[in-house]
């Protein structure tokens, strides 16, 4: 990507709109923005004509440095948000889904602490957090309000990644778990 903006009132391409759009995923998926603000700020920028309009929609928001971030805040209203791949876990993540169902797989993440914080605070909601082999966690700080934790995870190893999960959930379910292994004769099965 060259270091030049063209000028603003240059024509933007479908390029530059699939860069815009991606400032504004990236920014929904860490929680500043919410669904709404998603589909009006998509709308506005894939009926762009100029770069003005592309940098309007995203003047407010700076994308996020790869790997700088040592917290992020994930929300969710009424949908399911996922975290999986090779995503890089910043040192503390705060979760808040409302009504909403939240995956936080750490099998292939990038992981550069040796501990992580969650502090998870659903309500109406379930939190399910994948982790390798190894890893300690440590679900005994959260207080609950008709909610259920549980912790499936294996043996810890010395050396391995430590969880620690804070916060309150109410009415909701928080699963910590390994990945589940997959079957020769089931190739599909998910994780």
């Amino acid at each position: 990507m060259s270091l030049e903006q063209p000028p603003p009132g240059h024509r933007a391409s479908d390029q530059d709109r699939e860069r815009a759009a991606a400032v504004i995923q990236e920014a929904h998926s860490d929680g500043r923005l919410d669904f709404e603000e998603l589909d009006e700020r998509l709308t506005q920028i894939y009926s762009a004509k100029t770069q003005l309009e592309l940098r309007t929609a995203t003047a407010d928001l700076v994308p996020v440095a790869q790997g700088g971030a040592a917290e992020v805040t994930i929300r969710a209203k009424h949908s399911a948000q996922k975290r999986e791949g090779a995503w890089t876990v910043p040192e503390r993540v705060t979760a808040l889904p409302e009504h909403s169902s939240l995956r936080l797989d750490f099998t292939d993440a990038v992981v550069r602490w040796p501990e992580i914080h969650v502090e998870a605070r659903p309500k109406h909601s379930s939190i399910l957090m994948i982790v390798p082999e190894g890893w300690s966690v440590d679900l005994d700080q959260i207080d609950m309000v008709g909610s259920s934790a549980s912790n499936k995870a294996g043996t810890p190893k010395p050396g391995g990644v430590r969880l620690h999960i804070t916060g309150e959930a109410r009415y909701s379910s928080i699963t910590v778990r390994h990945p589940r292994k997959r079957h020769w004769w089931w190739p599909w099965y998910r994780k």
